[in-house]
Formats: structure tokens, sequence, C-alpha cells
């Protein structure tokens, strides 16, 4: 830990130490987990009561806690947990009153209370629970409950799905078409159109985000969770971290009563309807998940223990592009035939396997009433084999990588009512994940740009470990009518990463015919053979646009050949000695300090506003210490009457977030130096002194030219594995060449380095919202939410040449045949000298800032019905749009034309324009028959618009080297629209009761019931520098003399074919056992 990281978390320490010493008679309660029951107390006139007694007790496990009523009659019980309760008021001279209510995550309810003069009995009253009765409530959000996550269909029992029952909340596609640089196993959620990695997940209270992948770890079983709430946004100053939205998660406590259960879920592929992108008859779908839970008194009213255990074990054939489909034959015969490399296995032989099994514990005790702790502990350990390291369809197996990981978290609370109106929470937490992600092979990366690829994925660490220590402490002080609230977080993350990027090569292939050599491009014997129509051409033919590899010898790296070529390319996983050449370390901290003030101006207004503080520690040659990160928020809420309990609630602040990581290790030094060549100032980028070798291990480089050059380069890696600047070409382009490497672009690459200065990302959100309850048990929510995204991070080339001015610019088309110039560099040969352009001997420089924003805009509109007379239902509904410049931190997505933003302006990947999801439940009651009653429904639908992608050329349309991100003509990003999507799962089942504490139930649920087709992804790649249709003579590059028949007449068959497809309709059966 550096000094100025100490000097921080002393500061922290000082600051809640020194709160107790100057505020000694305040109310203090941490909203983020528990809640907080106010309200107050009348006789039968309306007059306040003053000095009444008032108790809360928790009706499972006894917990109680009391206060005393100020002389106008309002009583507050902060810190209280989640749960059901019952309220008791009481004064000498009235008598009792008693109300039940539930108390939800993070909650501010209200409960008043009428006490009748005289001595008479007591009255119990059961008092409706809603999101209504939180007047004083500023924040836009909504709350899973227990019903919803018992009784719901959920595909994998991944609760976490279930925040897309909220609006504004959906499956992120912010990388789509294209590389997740960390793929982690969970949900991937967008809220209000941001990047998947802008999110904060919490259980418990304590950070679940990984830094290394910028999504959340891992989350505890099911049977574990007891409810979480789904902030779209949050005017309180609590909370950092989040661009987007807040997923806070609580879990389950042991109570008074012993109760467990057993339960397996199990599926089988002779239920299931089959899937269009399976090999042929590779259908199969194993899956088990079973497990226990068990939880009850250790002492009762004072300790409790629960616990519990799943596994799951599953295996599935995996599904393909229908490009690898339809094409998988020639792919084999062109690995076996011409490249010598061993063919890929059967597809329907290869079986992709996840087995996982989590364990939960959490003890709560209870010193006194006033000092509450929970310990819990959780654990997921997987094991993945042949899982996809790039999105769903893009892969074949030889691009496979198994998954190993564990991750294990501690996290304890302890609640402290130092006074009635005096509580101080604090929470630690210690996690550590260990992330292993070896290759299935280590044949080279051969891809057919932006479909296929075979070989090792670049896209993707081999390995990472992270360690994390946490600790929070929040402090709230009230007077009166005012309640501050303050306190800080601190953590410390150590990162341990591997990326070895281009190991052993990479070649991207602009075509399928470059990539099978069968299109006469290098020949007029580059055609398939006699009697195979659409096989390979013979070696030689295949010719990609570039070849990049790396390099593993410093400190020059030039080594002339890839050492042991032949069983590299025979190979299973990445050696150790490649692994540790490519690791890198990186140890950071991210804190924040807050101070709010929740002002209850009348009885029917509350503002809510204070200012939060967040910064990020670095290494000092890594990225420099943001500091001014300040964040104002403020909020209102005010209750319009008592009729219909209507709300207006409303808000306006700013959110930082911490720096998407994911690439980070890229910094210090795991994916490459900066070439340290004298051209470059000795490993300085011209204007960039501080973006040095960082004392990398290793060099990235690459080789670009004419088709001929290439398939000559490809060739000697495949049989010989030399590099194409050992490889002897005497005078073949220009007299004194002497290596192959000068008969085209050949030079150091940099990915990824990112700028010293990198500003933290933020959002500017404001809301407005009409909340009423149109039934006494049911409210509705319309709100309007704004939320821009500023300084988003991502990457792009800064060493893109000017663009030459004998080929451009060209004049080309967009899709609906408007006309406009597009630049073109033509870096490599053979292209014409253009005079004045600046030159470096480097291919790419990939720099990651912070330049990029989003802006989204919606309506929002939440029905929701709790449970009463056995049924509950919710609607969601959001009409939105989301715009962005690409803030996509992936290698695809980068921007086409460096010196111009502007083109990168268009609607987002995560724009959705419409989205509807209903839910409900049923049950039959218990006093029904013996053949009616505990029979059980529960619904989810979900209707969505659809995605858009960007429509590649598939090659290097405009000359830089980099030919990945190459857009079609003039086309702006995200114009291929994609499918809506709509299913419907349903959930049946019925319960049988033994005796009063024993039951069984039996269930089956479908996925996507009415088995409809929705495909997530699409083949994009046009196939040509233009749209077709539109370009005359000459021809641009790609479009067939004759006009094909393919959509958008593209030249490419593939183009608008399904690449991957949402599951088609599942059938899941399952048999509980509760005691």
């Amino acid at each position: 830990m550096s000094r100025k990281q100490f000097v921080c978390l002393q500061a922290l320490f000082a600051f809640v130490v020194l709160s107790f010493a100057f505020f000694p008679a305040s109310n203090a309660h941490g909203q983020a987990v528990n809640a907080t029951l106010s309200g107050k107390i009348v006789d039968a006139s309306g007059g306040s009561i003053a000095k009444a007694a008032v108790t809360a007790t928790n009706t499972a496990t006894g917990f109680s806690r009391s206060v005393q009523a100020s002389d106008g009659g309002e009583y507050t019980i902060p810190a209280l947990p989640a749960g059901e309760y019952a309220v008791a008021a009481i004064f000498t001279g009235f008598g009792k009153q008693t109300k039940a209510i539930t108390l939800q995550v993070g909650q501010a309810a209200e409960l008043d209370f009428s006490l009748t003069p005289g001595s008479v009995a007591e009255k119990v009253e059961v008092e409706a629970t809603s999101e209504l009765q939180e007047p004083t409530r500023t924040q836009v959000s909504t709350v899973i409950t227990q019903n919803q996550i018992v009784d719901l269909p959920v595909n994998g029992r991944e609760f976490i799905d279930f925040a897309l029952l909220s609006p504004a909340v959906q499956i992120g596609d912010t990388t789509s078409g294209s590389t997740d640089v960390i793929v982690e196993p969970v949900t991937k959620l967008s809220f209000a159109g941001q990047n998947i990695h802008y999110n904060f997940i919490a259980v418990d209270g304590a950070d679940d985000v990984s830094t290394a992948s910028g999504i959340q770890r891992g989350t505890p079983p099911q049977e574990s969770v007891q409810e979480f709430r789904v902030i779209n946004t949050d005017y309180s100053t609590e909370f950092g971290r989040a661009v987007g939205g807040i997923v806070n998660i609580i879990t389950r406590s042991g109570t008074n009563d012993w109760h467990g259960s057993l339960y397996e879920y199990f599926r089988n592929d002779r239920m299931d309807a089959i899937n269009l992108l399976q090999a042929t008859g590779a259908h199969t779908l194993r899956q088990n998940q079973f497990g226990g839970t068990m939880g009850g008194p250790i002492e009762k009213d004072k300790t409790f223990l629960y616990g519990n255990y799943e596994v799951q074990r599953r295996g599935e054939s995996p599904f393909y592009n229908s490009a690898v489909l339809a094409n998988i034959k020639f792919i084999n015969e062109l690995k076996t035939n011409v490249y010598g490399l061993p063919a890929e296995p059967s597809l329907g032989g290869v079986l992709r396997t996840n087995d996982t099994d989590n364990g939960f514990v959490r003890v709560d005790h209870s010193f006194n009433a006033n000092q509450q702790l929970f310990v819990r502990y959780f654990i997921n350990d997987g094991r993945l084999l042949n899982q996809s390291p790039l999105n769903d369809g893009f892969d074949l197996p030889s691009a496979f990588k198994n998954n190993f990981y564990r991750d294990q978290s501690v996290a304890s609370t302890l609640a402290s009512v130092i006074h009635p109106k005096l509580v101080n929470e604090l929470r630690m937490q210690f996690a550590r994940r260990s992330f292993d992600f070896p290759t299935v092979t280590t044949q080279p990366h051969l891809e057919l740009s932006n479909t296929f690829t075979l070989g090792v994925n670049r896209g993707n660490p081999d390995f990472y470990r992270e360690s994390r220590f946490e600790l929070v402490d929040n402090v709230t002080h009230n007077l009166d009518k005012h309640t501050v609230s303050f306190g800080g977080n601190y953590n410390f993350v150590k990162t341990t990463e591997s990326f070895p990027l281009f190991y052993p090569f990479e070649a991207d292939f602009p075509s399928l015919g470059a990539y099978l050599g069968n299109d006469r491009t290098n020949g007029a014997n580059c055609v398939s053979p006699a009697g195979d129509p659409g096989g390979p051409g013979p070696a030689g033919c295949q010719y990609p646009n570039v070849v990049f590899f790396e390099r593993f010898q410093a400190p020059n790296y030039n080594e002339p050949a890839l050492a042991n070529f032949a069983s590299i390319y025979a190979g299973g996983r990445i050696s150790s000695a490649i692994r540790n050449a490519a690791e890198g370390s990186m140890n950071h901290t991210y804190d924040g300090l807050y101070i709010e003030d929740k002002w209850r101006v009348t009885s029917n207004l509350t503002l809510n506003g204070g200012i939060r503080w967040e910064w990020e520690t670095w290494p000092s040659n890594a990225l420099n210490t943001q500091w001014k990160n300040f964040d104002p928020r403020l909020g209102t809420a005010y209750k319009v009457g008592t009729r219909k309990n209507v709300v207006l609630r409303g808000g306006f602040g700013l959110f930082h977030g911490i720096i998407p990581a994911p690439l980070l290790a890229c910094q210090i030094p795991s994916c490459g130096g900066t070439p340290n060549i004298s051209q470059l100032n000795n490993g300085k980028y011209p204007g960039r002194p501080f973006e040095d070798s960082l004392n990398a291990k290793t060099e990235l480089f690459a080789f670009a030219s004419g088709t001929g050059i290439t398939a000559f380069a490809l060739n000697q890696l495949l049989t010989n594995g030399t590099y194409p600047d050992a490889v002897p070409f005497p005078n073949v382009c220009f007299p004194g060449e002497t290596t192959l490497a000068q008969c085209g672009f050949f030079g150091p690459s940099v990915i990824v380095r990112f700028v010293q200065n990198h500003q933290n990302p933020y959002g500017i959100q404001a809301s407005l919202a009409l909340e009423f309850e149109p039934l006494p048990d049911a409210t509705v929510s319309i709100s309007g939410l704004h939320v821009r995204g500023v300084h988003l991070g991502s990457f792009f080339n800064v060493n893109q040449p000017d663009p030459n001015t004998v080929l451009g610019p060209q004049m080309l088309h967009d899709s609906q045949g408007r006309a406009g110039p597009k630049n073109i560099y033509c870096s490599a040969l053979p292209c014409p000298y253009s005079p004045g352009v600046r030159t470096f001997p480097i291919a790419v420089y990939f720099e990651a800032t912070s330049r990029w924003d989003s802006q989204y805009d919606g309506l929002l509109i939440n029905l929701n019905k709790r449970l009463t007379r056995n049924i509950s239902y919710g609607l969601s509904y959001t009409w939105s749009k989301t715009t962005d410049d690409g803030p996509n931190p992936s290698f695809v997505l980068i921007p086409q034309d460096s010196g111009n933003f502007r083109e990168e302006r268009a609607l987002s990947s995560d724009d959705v324009r419409n989205r509807l999801v209903l839910n409900g439940t049923v049950t039959t009651p218990s006093g029904w028959n013996i053949y009616a009653r505990d029979y059980e429904l529960g619904l989810i639908a979900t209707i969505q618009s659809p995605q858009r992608f960007s429509k590649f050329a598939g090659f290097d349309a405009n000359g830089d080297i980099f030919g990945n991100n190459d857009r079609v003509g003039i086309e702006p990003r995200n114009t291929f629209v994609g499918d809506n999507f709509r299913s419907v799962d349903l959930r049946v089942g019925r319960k049988f009761r033994f005796q009063e504490k024993r039951s069984a139930e039996f269930f089956a649920e479908a996925f996507n019931l009415s088995n409809t087709l929705n495909v997530r992804f699409f083949n994009t790649v046009y196939g040509a520098a233009d749209f077709c249709p539109f370009n005359s003579t000459p021809k641009a590059f790609g479009c067939p003399a004759v006009p094909s028949g393919f959509r958008e007449g593209s030249p490419n068959p593939l183009y608008g074919t399904p690449r991957a497809v949402n599951n088609p309709r599942q059938i899941q059966l399952a048999l509980k056992f509760n005691f």
C-alpha cells in the first residue's frame, strides 16, 4: 500500500471517529441494507400524543427495538433489518394499538397510529405495505420480493435475472458483434442504455463487482436471497460507483424456528425444442441442480444460523454461427489438407459443461437491543469446459476455452444503536476471485472478420486473480426535521492478469473466398478442387488482410521464428512460460466520502440533498489519480393529499463511476509494451511521453500487404513458423529489398495503452415521477428519466495515418443511396505515395481515453400489486432512446476515423425503443378442497423492440492496417436492425402438505413456451467497400460485376443470417421438500 493510499485510509477513519465526538445525540441509520420506520401518533381527534412508546418486533426472530415519540408525537426507528414486524404503540391512558407491516430492503416506511382513550382491548391491524408507504423516498426503484424470487420462473436459477422485471433494465449489448474482454458466466445488465461496466451490484451492502471484468463476480444461491432492490437512480449520496444503476441484494437469515429444504431441478433435451443453430444430431442437454437449506436459532431471540449448499451439473451441445454450420466441411478440409492443422472435432460430439458448487452460510447475533452483528460467507466454485470466449456463435471448438473459477467472500456488518437517535453501521469484506481461462488448443487464430474464428482467441486474458478488502461506515444525524447522514468507503484491490494477446499468431481474412482461397484472386489455380465445389484452394491461395504476432524474447524482440511451432500448433493450453511472460499485476483503491441532509420541510414535502466525493488511486506509472470527482445530488418527494396516496418525486445529480478495468492490465504490462525503438523516442510515442514500455516482457507486431504477399507470409508462418521480417525475399517487390516484411507494411503494435490522465466516467441523471395507488394493494409509477454519460471509456487508433490524397477521399454511399466522401489511408504497399503524409514505423497504437459520451431519455411505467388474496402481478413498460458515440471497450467497435468522432454518433448498441414485461403469481387457497387447493402459477411475458448492429465491410476498406472496425461506405453505426424479442415463461406447480411445517412441492417450468425464434446476433459483414446497388463504374472493392440477389445487394451470402439465437422452448421439472 502506498503512502498516499495509507493517508486516505487514515483520513476515512478519522472522519468516522470525529463524527462520534461532534454528534453525540443524533439519529443515525444505514439505509443501504436496513429499513427505517417512522410515523406519527395521534388521538381520536387528531391531536399529537407526546412521549408515546413505540416498539417494533420482528415476528420471525423476536428482535425488537423501542423508541419514545417526540413532543410532536413523531417517532423514528432506524436500522431495522428487512422482514415482517409487529409494531405496537402505547401511552398511559390510551389503549395499545398494534399493526403488522413488512419492511423491505432500503425502505423508508411510514406507519401512523391513532390511539383510543381509556383502557380498552388491544387493537391489532394488518397494514398494507406498498411503495407509497415511502412518501419521503426520492429514488426511482423497484423491489423484487421473496414471493417473486420463489414463485416466478427463472432460467438457470439466476435470480439476478429478475432485475429485468424493472423498467429501464435490459440485457446489455455493449459489445454486440465483437469480443467481450472477459467473459464472466453471469447476466450482464444495462441500466438506462448505459455500458454493462457502469453498474454497482451489492450483496448485503458489500461490493460484488469485479474490477477486472467490470461486472458482478458472482452471487449467492437463489435459496439464500431474501429480496433485492433495483435502483434506476438514487439521489442519496450513500451509494457511489454507479454511472448506470444499482442492484442492492440482501440475503436470508435464520429465525426462531428451525426450517429447511431439499430440492432438485431437472432438465433434459427430450423435453425441449431444437435449437436452430445446433449441429445436426447435436441436441444434448442434461442438467441437475440440487441442494439444501437449513436455518434456525442457535439461541432463540439472539443468535441465528442459515446455510445453503447448491450443486449444478450441466452438459449441453454448443450452437454455432450459421456460417460455420454451412461451411464446416470446407473449414476442416482447409485445416487438414492445406494448413496441416488438426481438424475441428465433430460439432455433434462436442459437449459444453457447466459444473458449479455454491455454498452460503450466515450467522446473525444480537448482543442486545441496540447492537446486531451478522457475518456471512459464500463461495462459488465453477468448472466449465468448452466455453465460448467470444460472443455466442462466433467461435469453432478449437477456439473454445475451459474456465475454472473460485470466488469467495466474507462480509460482516455491525449495526450499533448508540443512542435511540444515533446508529452506526460498520461493514467489512474480504473477497478473492481466481479466474483461470486456459485454451483448449494453441492453434493460430484464423478469423473470417466479424463472422467466425478458430484457434486461440485474442480477446480474453488467460488468467486473472483479484483480491479485495473493503471497509464501509455509515452514520446519520437527525435534528427534528433534518436527518444528516455521512460516511465513506475504502476498497483496496490487487489484480494479477495474464494476457498473451497474439499468440501464436493471428490472421484476419476479408471474405469466405479469401479464407478458403478459392476466389481466383491469387491466380487461376486458386479455385475449389474438381469434385469438391466450395472446397478450399491449394496452399498459397488463402490471403489475410493482416497478420499479428507476439514476440517474447526481451529486450530486443527479434527472434526470427516461433520456436517449436509444430508442437504449439498441435498443442492444448498455453504454457506457463508464455503465461508468465504476459503477466502483470496492479494495486489500486477506489474510495469515497459523502454527506447528505434529508429535510422534512412539511408533512408532505421532503428534500434530500448532499454531495459525494469519489477517487481512485493508481500506481504513479499507470494512471493519475483524479481528485476532483464531486457529485452533488438533490431529490424531492411531495405527497399530494391522501386520496389515492399520490406522491410526486424528482431529482438531479452527478454519479461518478470507476474506470472500466477489463483492459487496465495492459497498462502494466501484460498486453505488450510500447516499442523501444529510436523512431519512437526510445519507447515514447510522439506527444505521449508518459506512455512508455512500462517494463514490458512482450511486444506485438503486424504485417499487411497485397493479397499475394500476405498469402506467402501466412504460408511461411504455418509451414516453418518464420516471422515476415525473417523471411528472405530479395529484390522481389523492388531493388534492395531483403525480407518479406519490406514488401508491405511491417511494424510494432500497441494494444492497449491508457492515457495517463484518464478521467473517471460519470453520469448526469434527472428524473420526475408520479406515483399513486389505484387500488389499496397496488401502485403505479410513471417516470421520466434522463441520463447522460460523460467521460466514458474506450479506445481508438491514435496512429491512424493522414488520409491518402492520391486515392481519396472517395465518394461512397450509405444504405439509402446518399453519397458522401470517405477518407482512404492505404498504409501498406502497393499504395501510391501521398506527399506530405506523416508516417510512423508502427501498425496500430490503441489508446484508451475518456472522451466518449451517451444520452438516454426514457418514459418508465411500473405497476405492482403486492401479494394479497393469493395473487400478485406487475407490469413494466419502457419507451426510450439511447444515443452514443461508441463507448465500447472492444477491438471491433472502435472509431473507423480517428480524426472524426462525430461520425460515430448514432443509436446505441444498447438502444431498445420499447420493452414490456408482465409478471404474476396465483395460488389456490389452502382452505379449498383437497383436489383444488395449493396450486401455484407463475408467469413472465416479455416483448422487446430490436437492438441494432453495425454493417461491416469485412476487411481493411480504408487502408489503415486494422480492418475489423471498417463499416460499409459512409454508413453510420448500428443501422442493421435486429430481431424483436418475444418470450413467455410459465411455472405451474402444486404443494402437498403433510403436517403444519412439512410439505412437498412439485412444479414444471417452461421457458419460451411458444418456442418463438428470437435471433440474438446476426452476421453483419456486407463484404464490399460500398453498397453495391449504388456503386457505379469502377466498382468498389468487393462488389461483383453482376448484381447479387442477396440482402441489400451484398456480395456475401452470409450477410443477414443468424449468428446466435436465444434459447428455444425448454422445460424444467422440480421437486422440493420443506421441513
